[in-house]
């Protein structure tokens, strides 16, 4: 393998977590990474601090919504890129990438092998009117014929890949974590319990429930921080329920969150959080809404509680809340499961071995002896 190629335009919150483990850890194993992505608004200033040195980051202009001019050049730029790069590997993620990046593929690396990561299935979106999401559906299905393998992050995702997208070529791998990277969860000697979300002001986050909720279960020994949030994002006359970390570092993010006691995720659709299986292998059961990514993570009455309403959903922390042994019990299953499940070990291996095989296994060029040993003396906790 002499090149990979990663092409985004959501470079931002999970995808570019993700985006940073796989093209860290292809790096450190010696394998040329480069990455041509656009900037949104939640990509965080210092980006280029989060890389390996020796992946290549190149910005190429691509828009989030459909713009058939800012489109076609998009494509044009992609193009050139991917002559330069001569990739044996394209790995897109989120939809605009997907799209585009498989038109460009094809126009500039069809010998490349082309893999596609949803993040997040934009015909899911709720945010947009019927006709937008069949659009989006139709994009989606259009691109799929022009070749390559969609990668669902979640089993849900993947049946809704299947069964609406109806691809040639469709598999699974989850999301996954550094394990080495999140602290756990911190054992309180005081009575107060904190309750909280991470994640953008958006309406996919549905930061209103999360208001609504710390509304109805307020109490005097019960705080609920929003971690990510600012106060001036919050709906209503609501907002002295919630307590708000404002922006903050990764790292402060992840500080934050094993301060927490119970993880709370009112997602209205998603592909599978990376904060929420954070908040799994810090040990901190979770009540989640009942959408794609979320009922995966939380093993149902195991790891934490899947609702099928806010009313669900507030029952079921109240549970937690007034419940400290059940808490202590759901956190150390969840611990236990998400560390063996969603250690990036055994995730990134899942995706070495589909880059070098892929849907032609017998055609190309196995990963070199060496590549596999540097990968394996690599440090988890390196980057």
């Amino acid at each position: 393998m002499k090149e990979i190629v990663h092409i985004t335009e959501a470079f931002g919150g999970g995808v570019l977590s993700m985006l940073t483990q796989l093209s860290n850890r292809a790096a450190a194993a010696g394998v040329g990474v480069t990455i041509l992505h656009s900037i949104r608004q939640e990509t965080p200033d210092n980006f280029e601090k989060l890389f390996h040195p020796a992946v290549r980051l190149r910005h190429v202009n691509m828009c989030r919504e459909v713009h058939p001019k800012n489109d076609c050049v998009g494509v044009r730029d992609l193009s050139r890129a991917l002559r330069e790069c001569d990739p044996s590997v394209v790995h897109l993620h989120s939809s605009k990438a997907g799209v585009l990046g498989r038109v460009a593929a094809r126009i500039a690396a069809p010998q490349a092998r082309v893999f596609y990561s949803p993040h997040g299935l934009s015909f899911l979106r709720r945010d947009v009117s019927p006709a937008k999401q069949f659009a989006y559906l139709t994009f989606e299905r259009i691109a799929a014929r022009m070749g390559g393998t969609i990668v669902a992050c979640s089993m849900s995702e993947l049946r809704e890949i299947e069964t609406k997208v109806r691809p040639p070529d469709a598999r699974m791998i989850e999301n996954g974590v550094n394990i080495a990277e999140i602290p756990p969860r911190i054992q309180k000697t005081s009575g107060e319990l904190v309750i909280g979300m991470s994640g953008r002001a958006s309406y996919q986050k549905n930061h209103e429930a999360f208001v609504k909720l710390a509304t109805d279960l307020h109490a005097p020994s019960v705080r609920f921080l929003w971690i990510g949030g600012n106060v001036e994002e919050l709906p209503g006359q609501s907002k002295r329920a919630v307590e708000c970390s404002g922006w903050v570092t990764r790292e402060r993010a992840l500080e934050l969150t094993s301060e927490l006691d119970i993880y709370v995720q009112t997602s209205r659709w998603e592909g599978m959080p990376i904060a929420l299986i954070e908040a799994q292998v810090a040990g901190i059961p979770a009540v989640v809404t009942d959408v794609v990514g979320n009922r995966d993570v939380v093993q149902h009455g195991v790891t934490g509680f899947v609702a099928k309403s806010e009313e669900e959903m507030a029952g079921y922390i109240a549970r937690l809340r007034d419940d400290a042994p059940l808490r202590e019990r759901m956190g150390a299953e969840a611990r236990a499961s998400a560390c063996k499940r969603f250690s990036m070990d055994a995730i990134f291996r899942q995706w070495l071995s589909m880059y070098e095989f892929g849907s032609d296994r017998h055609s190309r060029e196995p990963l070199g002896t060496n590549e596999v040993a540097s990968y394996e003396t690599s440090s988890d906790s390196q980057f």
